[in-house]
């Protein structure tokens, strides 16, 4: 069960670019593990994988605590994995590609000449639903209704002590990584810097100011981890702010609130 939990966490950050590709002599680098057209579906796909070993912690545990723990994750995860994917939707519509490098490229340039050219200004409702649906995926404060202490003990993972224990808290922290770097990479740029091209700086007024192609992919991949750093850090003091829900205001939230938005910023990114 640990191990179910942890791979596709793990393997899920393979797609994610942390910047673009590197031309040095005859050789081309890219800076994404593995290149996929599809890495948006392979995220969806991994994420849901780790339902899997939520729900057989649960069970193989033999105690009604962990049972009832991994039957809150599993309803949680599916209820908030729906509004995500929505939200995701309205971003393929918006760049009309589900490669995540080339909805990084597609975030350059500027936005009305003075804001960078990203995704959170075409869709800010998308990007609102992403990030609580994403929170909610983490199993964390205020959505750690799966193991709540004051009523299931501490959930699925009850009856796991040792480096077993040690995954599932690890896989938790895990999955707030590739809420950041999701972030980050569908509607803050990625690793875009504004200004910045692969050339060099290229100034509003016409200037511009050529920069060696490595040191422009060193500031790429610094602003990507920077923007990931950033959203860590958002997501920790959300934990650190607001009190839990209550499991019927968790599913109310999810179904009668993040799904009709989602829905309906589907819709009118489609008209648009």
């Amino acid at each position: 069960a640990p191990i179910v939990a942890l791979v596709p966490a793990l393997i899920t950050m393979m797609v994610i670019p942390i910047g673009d590709i590197i031309v040095i002599g005859d050789r081309t680098i890219e800076l994404q593990a593995a290149r996929l057209n599809v890495g948006i579906l392979y995220v969806l796909a991994m994420v849901s994988l780790g339902v899997y070993g939520i729900v057989l912690a649960g069970w193989a545990s033999n105690n009604r605590w962990a049972l009832l723990g991994g039957i809150r994750a599993s309803a949680q995860m599916i209820s908030y994995e729906i509004a995500m994917g929505l939200a995701i939707i309205g971003v393929v519509l918006t760049y009309g590609t589900i490669d995540l490098q080339e909805i990084n490229r597609a975030q350059s340039g500027l936005f009305l000449g003075i804001l960078p050219n990203w995704g959170i200004f075409y869709q800010p409702l998308a990007f609102i639903i992403f990030l609580t649906a994403g929170i909610a995926e983490s199993k964390r404060a205020p959505f750690d209704l799966p193991e709540a202490e004051p009523e299931l003990i501490s959930g699925y993972f009850t009856e796991y002590s040792g480096a077993k224990q040690s995954i599932f808290m690890l896989v938790d922290f895990l999955e707030s990584l590739i809420v950041a770097a999701l972030v980050t990479a569908l509607f803050f740029g990625g690793w875009q810097v504004p200004l910045l091209e692969r050339d060099g700086i290229h100034f509003p007024w016409g200037g511009f100011m050529p920069l060696p192609q490595t040191l422009v992919a060193i500031i790429q991949v610094h602003a990507f981890i920077i923007k990931v750093l950033f959203f860590c850090w958002l997501q920790i003091m959300i934990r650190w702010t607001l009190p839990r829900f209550r499991y019927d205001q968790l599913m109310i939230l999810g179904w009668k609130i993040l799904l009709p938005f989602a829905l309906v910023n589907v819709i009118l990114t489609a008209l648009v």
